[in-house]
Formats: structure tokens, sequence, C-alpha cells
């Protein structure tokens, strides 16, 4: 407990000194969850980082539907010889045009391998915003979770302040040695420390929300929303889930690799022509000409061996994420009906029971049927019971944002 209040103070402090050097910016006074999901998929940086991915493949794909160019080229022949050749009385002036024919459909399967591709930026980005708004949800119910820690150490404050007058009273009464106000003293300043931590804490939870959306100043306050059973559907068709979607996408990026390297095995063939002029006669000539590759020893066998193999690693890719994420999903559903059943316990029973024994030790004690050290320890049993429904509460919204994120579509 010390080493985790220890780490508490040390995040506030980094994070206080962290916005004391920067500007801050006049923001809501609270938001909601819904809100936050609206603001971080707005303005988060890794939405226009998706987006701009997303408008490189477009980019690729139209460049890849472009056909060549035809080449103009210019030659002077028989310049500065000797003899006959001398000077440019005997020169030869070439001017042709030649252009490469794609064969074998090259050029539309390059377009559907940059289509593919383009498909694939755009479920990864969609991923990708599943992935942030699972961010938001966590760092949501991590900022509720805080602020009801801090209300639960100013309670906690309010109540050993209450203790700690009775104890002084019973002191100079003469009921009780002045030990006990000691003791009583001694618990004020523990709450005390821990209601500073738990003030950091908050805050830092508020902070990091905002950072999801690219800001630097925190919502003053974040509305009271836990996510439950009644927020996900305990089943959902995974086949059709965006990193299903994804592996499929991958396996056709892969297959259309292996149509573009197919193609490109075809040799192309180029045609030119041209008016040649000689010099010496005056005269002029019309050239044609055709060349192809011969596929002797380089067919692309390589290429599209590789390409192949891709589209066998991509399909089992895809099978083994379904499986993950079928244990993942079943792993989520049990922690979510688990901690459902924790948190209705907590809350019908055990709570309620603690705060009645917390209620009648603090009210014997004022009587003194019950020493000092009966109510801290009823006190502490009642602590241990809320903080224990708080943790159930934030297990179950964090077990129930994982089956959101997994059947995401």
């Amino acid at each position: 407990m010390l080493k985790k209040m220890a780490h508490l103070r040390l995040c506030a402090a980094m994070l206080f000194v962290a916005c004391s050097a920067t500007p801050v910016l006049a923001e809501g006074q609270s938001v909601s969850l819904n809100e936050a999901l609206a603001r971080a998929g707005a303005e988060s940086p890794s939405v226009q980082v998706s987006q701009a991915e997303i408008d490189v493949a477009r980019g690729n794909q139209k460049q890849a539907s472009l056909g060549l160019n035809p080449e103009v080229s210019f030659e002077v022949e028989n310049v500065a010889g000797s003899g006959v050749f001398k000077g440019l009385r005997s020169t030869e002036y070439t001017v042709s045009v030649g252009h490469r024919l794609e064969l074998g459909g090259k050029r539309g399967a390059r377009t559907g391998a940059a289509r593919a591709q383009t498909s694939l930026a755009e479920i990864e980005a969609a991923i990708s915003r599943a992935e942030l708004a699972s961010a938001v949800r966590l760092a949501y119910t991590e900022a509720v979770a805080a602020r009801s820690r801090l209300d639960f150490a100013t309670r906690v404050v309010d109540r050993n302040k209450q203790l700690s007058k009775i104890a002084q009273i019973l002191v100079e009464t003469g009921r009780d040695p002045p030990l006990r106000a000691l003791r009583a003293e001694a618990a004020l300043g523990e709450a005390k420390a821990a209601l500073e931590a738990a003030r950091a804490e908050e805050y830092s939870a508020r902070l990091l929300l905002a950072s999801l959306w690219g800001s630097q100043t925190p919502p003053e306050e974040v509305e009271p929303v836990w996510l439950g059973r009644g927020d996900v559907k305990l089943e959902a068709d995974l086949s059709q889930s965006l990193r299903i979607k994804a592996a499929k996408a991958h396996r056709d990026a892969a297959s259309a690799i292996v149509t573009r390297e197919r193609a490109n095995a075809v040799p192309d063939l180029t045609f030119s022509g041209g008016v040649r002029r000689f010099e010496e006669s005056g005269d002029t000539a019309f050239i044609v000409g055709a060349s192809i590759a011969i596929p002797f020893g380089n067919r692309n066998q390589g290429s599209i061996q590789a390409a192949e193999a891709g589209v066998r690693a991509a399909e089992a890719r895809r099978s083994l994420r379904l499986a993950e994420i079928n244990r993942e999903y079943d792993i989520a559903r049990n922690q979510l009906q688990a901690t459902q059943s924790r948190v209705e316990t907590l809350e019908s029973q055990t709570l309620p029971q603690a705060e009645e024994a917390s209620r009648l030790a603090q009210l014997g004690y004022q009587y003194g049927k019950f020493t000092l050290l009966d109510v801290l320890d009823a006190a502490a049993a009642r602590d241990t019971a809320e903080l224990s429904l708080l943790d159930a509460k934030v297990a179950r919204a964090k077990a129930a944002i994982t089956l959101l994120r997994l059947a995401a579509k």
C-alpha cells in the first residue's frame, strides 16, 4: 500500500511539473463519455495519421492505374569523323518515338494490388479508431474511479476528524488515556496524506483522458458512468470483427501481389518509329522498330514464389487471429460475469453490513462501549469493502471495454 502511494505521489509530481511548464487552455467544465469519444474521434492526432495513411494508399492506387509515357529520342551519327565522315557532310539525324506496351495484364494487376492496399489501409484506420475509442473508455473509467477514490478519501478525513474530536473529549474527561488522542491524530494524518495522493491521482486521470484528444488541459470533472454487462453483447460474430476483416484484407492484398508478379513475368513489347535525315544528300527516310525481352533465365519466378508464400502466411495468420480473438473474448466474457456477481454481492451485502458495523462501533465509542481501536478496525473493514467494490466496478468496466474492442465492426 505504501509503495503504491509513493508511486502515485511521484506520478502526480511529474504531471504537476509538466503542466506548470505548459500554457493551460480554457475548456469546458465537464465531459461525458460520449463527448469524450466524439472529441477523440475528431481531434486525436492518431486519427489524422490514419487518414494520411489512407491518402498515401489512394495516391499509390492512382499512380498504379496510369499507363506508361511514350519516349522521344534524337540521335546524330557520323559526326566529326575522318575521311568522308569529316565535318558534318555525312551526318545523319534521327528523331524517333517509342512506346512500351505492357502485356500480360500488368496495368490491371498493378492497379488491383494497389486497390487491395487501399482497402487494407481503410480497415486498419477503422481498427485505429476502435483502439482509440477503447483507450478513451479505459481512461474515462480510470477518471471516474479516481474521482470515487477522491470522494472516499475526503469522507475518511471527515470521519477521522470527528473521531479525533471525540477522542480528545474523552481524554479531557478522563475516560481515555492521552495515547488514544495521539492514535486518533495519527489516523487523521494518514487520512490527510491519502487525500492528497487521491487528489493528485484524480487530476492525473483527467489529464490522461484529455491527452487522448490532443489537449493539455483536463476537463474539470467527468460524469460518473460505469460500463457493465448491459453495455455489451455476450455473444458476437467475431468472424466479422475488424481484426478478422484486416486479416482477410492482408490475404487479399497478398493474392493481388501474386497476380501482379505473374503479370510481370510476361515480357513487354516496345514499338518505335521515326525519321532519319541524310545531310550529304538531303534525303529522308522513315524507320520503324520493335523489341521484346527474351525470358530465358529470368521469368520473375523468385518474386512469384515469394508472393505465393505471402498468401499462405496471410491465410495462416487469419486463422490464428480468429482463434486468438475467440479466446480473448471468452476470457473477457467470463471476467465480466464474475465481476458483475462480485459487484452485486458487495453492493447488496458486504458494504451495507460493514457500514452498519462501523456506525455502531462509532456510536458505541461515544458512550464508552467500544475502544478507539475497535472503531478504527470497523472503519478499516468498511473502507476495505468500499474500495473492493470500486475495484470490482473498474474490473467489470475493463472487461466490457475489452468485449467492445474485440467485437468492433
